[in-house]
């Protein structure tokens, strides 16, 4: 069994890219050369994921499964089982909810398409890196409930329902810091931040930074 490695608090996120096409292995590539957030720790087929895992020891796998996602289930699966966190992409919206189910049923955690953009694959591996579950929004209806995913309860969120980032985040918003700021103070991107600061308001149930800072503060999350 291959031994997957875990990300530490403020690490960069290792992706390692899969596909059958070098053409599709290059494109995401591309998409995810940028980002400071991230390394790209290597570009491999379908057939060689298991080999790859020791070899690459990534984090997140973003595969692009191509036109036919149902015919590497088996794969997906035997990936899946060994730890790693799968983003499947998909190549046809017209199938997109039949595959989406059959691939979270399979152990991925997140399905998208397969013309994501930049900022939106960089979103979805960092959340599926942080244990949600990333569904394009024509694949959302009834997947969500056959799958039996659960929301986490606003209302139970403790300071170890945040990540490190998250609390740093949340710090520099109570002190009044724009995106651009926190951004700039803790060397990551903007759009990071806007990433982290949309898990946090998820998790404390609110609808503002305003809000979010008052109701850390009632819980003890904040000392202000």
């Amino acid at each position: 069994m291959p031994v997957i490695s875990r990300r530490s608090p403020g690490a960069p996120l290792r992706v390692l890219v899969i596909a059958q096409s070098p053409l599709a292995r290059a494109g995401l590539a591309g998409l995810l050369s940028d980002s400071p957030d991230l390394a790209l720790v290597g570009q491999v087929s379908d057939e060689a994921v298991l080999d790859s895992l020791d070899v690459y020891r990534p984090h997140v796998l973003v595969w692009d499964t191509g036109y036919d996602p149902l015919s590497l289930l088996d794969m997906l699966a035997d990936a899946a089982a060994t730890g790693v966190t799968i983003l499947a992409l998909v190549s046809a919206r017209d199938i997109l909810q039949e595959a989406a189910s059959a691939l979270l049923e399979a152990g991925v955690r997140g399905v998208a398409l397969q013309d994501i953009s930049a900022d939106g694959l960089l979103s979805a591996l960092l959340a599926v890196d942080a244990g949600l579950v990333v569904l394009h929004p024509d694949a959302a209806p009834g997947v969500v409930a056959r799958a039996g995913i659960d929301r986490v309860a606003p209302a139970q969120a403790t300071l170890d329902a945040f990540t490190p980032r998250e609390r740093e985040v949340l710090t520099l918003v109570a002190e009044g810091l724009a995106n651009k700021m926190i951004a700039r103070q803790l060397g990551i991107t903007e759009h990071t931040v806007k990433f982290h600061l949309n898990a946090i308001l998820t998790k404390l149930g609110a609808q503002s930074r305003t809000e979010a800072v008052v109701k850390a503060t009632r819980m003890g999350l904040l000392a202000l």
